[in-house]
């Protein structure tokens, strides 16, 4: 086995554009898109959002229970960009269906700057969850 050990990748064509072929070999896949371009872990069981760790967020807003903005460092170049997220109710490290809460049930993207409302609801109601998670995927300005 090979190691290569690199500071910066360039692409050929682009210098942004790093193309990797998939498994199987037929389909090619540009690797800078598939990155996601900020993720944040925060607890807001207390009330209040706090951040347990982050990339390219720059801060962690309470609109209202179970209501979250989360603002970018560096922005996105649209408002396409796509969210993921999850959250639990409880402190556990597992997949609970009683406290396992859909994250962005009315998600509204607002801007560029990453300035959107994440929602933490279950049961009919909104909560302030122990463990929730955000990751989004689009193209930084």
């Amino acid at each position: 086995m090979r190691t290569i050990l690199v500071n910066t990748l360039t692409g050929k064509t682009a210098a942004g554009n790093v193309t990797i072929t998939s498994e199987g070999g037929s389909a090619t896949m540009q690797l800078q898109q598939g990155l996601a371009k900020h993720f944040i872990n925060f607890d807001a069981s207390s009330g209040t959002p706090t951040s347990q760790d982050s990339f390219n967020v720059s801060s962690l807003t309470d609109s209202a229970t179970g209501k979250f903005g989360i603002n970018v460092t560096n922005n996105y170049s649209n408002v396409t960009y796509s969210l993921a997220g999850y959250a639990c109710g409880i402190d556990i490290n597992g997949f609970s269906g009683s406290q396992s809460y859909g994250l962005g049930v009315s998600l509204e993207i607002t801007t560029t700057s990453g300035t959107h409302e994440l929602l933490s609801y279950a049961a009919s109601a909104y909560r302030d969850s122990k463990h929730c998670d955000a990751q989004g995927f689009g193209d930084l300005a």
